[in-house]
């Protein structure tokens, strides 16, 4: 009888276990360097952290048409040195609109200096680069940390902290009510939720970073696709293609040695995959939906 006891009470574990996984409302996370796009967890429809017309950042509703999209493309990666470990800097291209680079920043004018704590600051953008002078008088406000949301404990990264000189409690978790509202971090604490908690972001993945030595500048991928997935371009060096789940499961594996392949995704369930193009000199990644 124990026996039987103890079988169902592992199997009741695993049981629960499975439908956790299965319940996390925002599977995107940060697994590598690359471009991102920055949403809301959980809203209808989610919002998406945009540059606005006048440079400054706000919530909005998702952009898919070019070029107007690179407003809601982040560029995340390692911060330049000499900053903290772990920290990151988080960029966005408008050349393509002919303006530049945009980095995210905290808004100074919403910002005390740390003393006391601020309880919430604003997210804004400035044209330029992230700064690496710690002489710069604006040194330190382009500084994001990339942090795990409450209740994950899994691989990847959720949710961002904000790292103003003095200050490192600074996270997002004032959730928008509209298309317009400012980005706002806040310090976690009462009476405005449970304390130091930590929201979610949905980081959803669109690419990895190009380098010199991994040309991707011809690379077509089919998107969305049916049963078959299409990539065409491919440099003589690219020799291996695999398809991710947003999990970071390996689904599909395949060899290649030509310009193009056309890959068999019948099998796939309908949802958002990752395709990943491996040579020896670096690889790259791009995401697709699998109707």
């Amino acid at each position: 009888m124990k026996k039987i006891t103890l079988k169902i009470s592992v199997f009741l574990l695993f049981f629960m276990f499975a439908l956790q996984v299965q319940a996390q409302p925002c599977p995107e996370l940060y697994q590598e360097a690359g471009v991102y796009k920055i949403a809301t967890c959980g809203l209808t429809p989610e919002l998406y952290m945009t540059i606005n017309g006048t440079g400054q950042l706000e919530w909005a509703a998702e952009i898919t048409s070019s070029p107007a999209d690179v407003t809601q493309l982040w560029t995340i990666q390692g911060h330049r040195e000499p900053s903290s470990g772990g920290y990151v800097e988080i960029t966005a291209d408008l050349s393509a609109l002919g303006v530049g680079p945009y980095t995210m920043v905290v808004d100074q004018a919403s910002f005390n200096g740390g003393t006391p704590a601020d309880d919430q600051i604003r997210i804004t953008a400035r044209p330029g680069l992230p700064i690496s002078d710690t002489g710069d008088a604006n040194y330190g406000y382009d500084q994001f940390q990339r942090r795990k949301a409450t209740g994950w404990s899994g691989a990847g990264n959720n949710a961002l902290f904000a790292k103003p000189p003095g200050q490192g409690d600074l996270r997002y978790g004032l959730v928008p009510t509209a298309a317009g509202d400012d980005v706002i971090f806040w310090d976690g604490k009462e009476p405005r939720n449970a304390p130091l908690a930590i929201n979610a972001l949905r980081l959803i993945f669109v690419s990895t970073l190009s380098t010199t030595d991994f040309d991707t500048s011809s690379i077509f991928v089919s998107n969305p696709v049916n049963n078959e997935l299409s990539v065409k371009g491919l440099a003589a060096n690219i020799n291996h293609l695999s398809v991710f789940s947003l999990l970071g499961k390996e689904v599909l594996s395949r060899d290649i040695n030509s310009e193009s392949v056309n890959i068999d995704v019948s099998s796939l369930t309908s949802g958002m995959y990752l395709v990943k193009l491996s040579s020896d000199k670096g690889s790259f990644t791009k995401k697709f939906v699998k109707q």
